[in-house]
């Protein structure tokens, strides 16, 4: 199932890409005169300065490594977006009625071990899994109940914030990719207008426009990636917070018994 979801990810972000291509590659027709200048190019400059004037400001796609690195980033972090969301939305539980049963039935004198054979029910999500394992510790006292919760909390965190590392490496990462790509768009620009003698700077229009779009583009990644690392981290601590609130209430009603 998400596999699947992550091909179809893939296809619909990558029908810009072919468009651009199917512009690149078709025939133009269009070419700007060059006004004429005090110092007359050859036929081989004149040539080639009018083929970059020609191509100053369009995108060439295929030319610029960094940006098919920013479309796989692109589909990675949109598919741990997803998948983690989707983990999220399958771990809510029914909070209040855990609560209500369980201090109604400890108040009762119930035998905890058949209360946390109880709330491990899918229901009561990580929650419940967590008061369950709390309430093994219950004979042996409040200490070792603290500990059992200590450990249930630790196995969900490291199971709800699998696959954050990435989101945080890409959203920390994918802006110095984007400056990669001006970096190397610079440099073509400055190599093309040495080639050129006195053609003068319309030949850097190009690379300058390439470097720019993968600016963009990292910039276009990396803020939405750093918002969800940052959603998705707060749900998570949201989550663990209200688990060990409830481990917490156990403990103190073992206080008091």
């Amino acid at each position: 199932m998400r596999m699947r979801i992550f091909l179809a990810l893939c296809l619909i972000s990558l029908m810009p890409v072919f468009y651009l291509w199917a512009q690149e590659k078709a025939p133009n027709t269009a070419s700007p005169k060059v006004e004429a200048s005090t110092t007359q190019p050859s036929p081989t400059q004149e040539a080639t300065l009018t083929n970059a004037i020609a191509e100053a400001g369009q995108w060439h796609f295929g030319s610029d490594p960094t940006v098919w690195v920013m479309i796989f980033i692109f589909n990675l972090a949109l598919f741990v977006v997803l998948e983690r969301v989707y983990v999220l939305r399958h771990t809510r539980s029914k909070t209040s009625e855990l609560v209500d049963y369980t201090t109604t039935a400890l108040s009762k004198g119930e035998d905890p071990q058949k209360i946390a054979e109880a709330i491990h029910d899918p229901k009561y999500g990580l929650e419940g899994r967590v008061a369950a394992i709390s309430l093994k510790g219950w004979a042996h006292g409040e200490h070792a109940m603290k500990e059992f919760a200590e450990a249930a909390l630790i196995g969900e965190r490291r199971r709800l914030e699998k696959r954050l590392v990435i989101l945080s490496t890409l959203g920390n990462n994918t802006p110095f990719i984007g400056l990669l790509g001006t970096v190397l768009g610079i440099m073509k620009a400055f190599r093309d207008l040495s080639t050129m003698g006195d053609a003068g700077p319309a030949v850097v229009m190009r690379g300058i426009s390439e470097a720019l779009i993968a600016t963009a583009m990292g910039l276009a990644v990396a803020i939405p990636v750093v918002i969800a690392y940052n959603a998705l981290s707060r749900a998570v601590q949201d989550k663990i917070s209200q688990a060990d609130e409830i481990a917490t209430l156990l403990r103190a009603m073992r206080l008091n018994r």
